[in-house]
């Protein structure tokens, strides 16, 4: 026999707080355990009054509470604006748009549907797992895209046409599915934005006599890591390079242990080892794995950190399992482990030696 709507939905909620109890290392250090139970209890009790997208956003509040980056609920997405946005110090900005949209490249947003960017920015804020401003800048600007979680929070009535407010004008967005998104090509790319799909790669800037290498994620793509590395330690010795800029601005973690051979050859070269010789470029990306890397790279190898302060906390939950609720599949994602960097719990970021801030001139610059 089938189970009715109710029935599918009471279970997943009650299988999603049942695993994130007892599979969590320690659930309720942000939270308090009656608030939560409040909460599962309310959207049990409101199941018959929500669609499936509301389902999505509300599961997404239920354990963005938790306030551990590391646990996460993710679900399918039908439908996309075919625009990229961006939240830049001066505002959010559109820095990619498909054909079509080519005139709103580069304009800012002020508003969705109804409703300010401000505001939808603080509604989003409710729905996703963060544990500090800078991660949640990083993440917002991709839950706006989706068009089923801006219906299922009710800021439109429609998924396949959103409104949108750009410096004053109003444009009617038609959405697109996941394998109908496709971006006209930019030839205005900042340098970091090139190679987006490459885990690791390295270019030499002749204007800074300096070896830039772009660390995108810290897992295996293609090539082994190691042979990489290899051929960048190759590189700097049969040029005598002395100064080299890393790049984690985007690198949301996997294995920090993939980057070791790299981090030890820097820290026993004494030319770039020596103060100001070893950038270390972070942002909100820089999350898990990444930022472990990153103040590695500080603290061995005497890098100086520059640009934003990181996604994730120097102190957090992390090491994530992952279990998939039993009918609508969703999947979640839960930390089973404590990482301790520094003495102080209470530091929200690792933050940068020299902080820089992009607006949209830096951007197309």
């Amino acid at each position: 026999m089938n189970k009715n709507w109710e029935e599918r939905w009471t279970e997943d909620i009650d299988y999603l707080k049942k695993s994130l109890i007892t599979k969590h290392k320690n659930l309720f250090f942000n939270v308090d355990q009656k608030e939560f139970e409040k909460k599962v209890l309310e959207l049990k009790l409101s199941v018959n009054n929500l669609d499936y997208d509301e389902m999505k956003v509300e599961l997404s509040r239920l354990v963005a509470m938790v306030k551990d980056a590391h646990t996460s609920i993710y679900f399918p997405v039908e439908r996309y604006m075919p625009l990229r946005f961006y939240c830049f110090s001066d505002g959010i900005y559109i820095t990619a748009v498909s054909k079509g949209y080519e005139n709103l490249l580069y304009k800012k947003v002020t508003a969705i549907e109804d409703l300010l960017i401000e505001d939808v920015t603080r509604e989003l804020a409710k729905i996703i797992s963060h544990e500090n401003k800078y991660f949640l800048k990083a993440q917002c600007v991709k839950y706006l895209q989706a068009a089923d979680v801006l219906y299922g929070l009710l800021i439109c009535d429609d998924k396949n046409k959103i409104k949108i407010t750009v410096e004053n004008e109003i444009i009617e967005v038609e959405t697109v599915k996941l394998n109908e998104l496709n971006y006209i090509d930019n030839m205005n790319v900042p340098i970091y934005g090139e190679k987006s799909k490459e885990n690791y790669w390295f270019k030499y800037i002749d204007k800074d006599k300096s070896l830039y290498i772009k660390y995108n994620s810290c897992r295996e793509n293609g090539i082994p890591l190691k042979d990489k590395i290899r051929s960048t330690i190759n590189y700097i010795e049969k040029n005598n390079i002395s100064k080299v800029t890393i790049d984690l601005r985007n690198n949301l973690g996997g294995d920090s242990l993939l980057l070791k051979p790299l981090i030890e050859y820097l820290k026993n070269n004494k030319d770039i080892s020596e103060k100001g010789n070893l950038n270390v470029i972070i942002g909100r990306e820089t999350f898990s794995s990444g930022l472990l890397n990153a103040y590695e790279l500080k603290n061995q190898c005497n890098a100086i950190l520059i640009g934003e302060p990181t996604g994730g906390k120097p102190n957090c939950y992390g090491e994530i399992l992952r279990f998939n609720l039993p009918n609508s599949k969703f999947n979640v994602s839960y930390s089973t482990r404590y990482y301790k960097l520094i003495e102080d719990d209470s530091v929200d970021a690792l933050y940068p030696d020299k902080i820089i801030e992009e607006n949209i001139d830096d951007f197309r610059n």
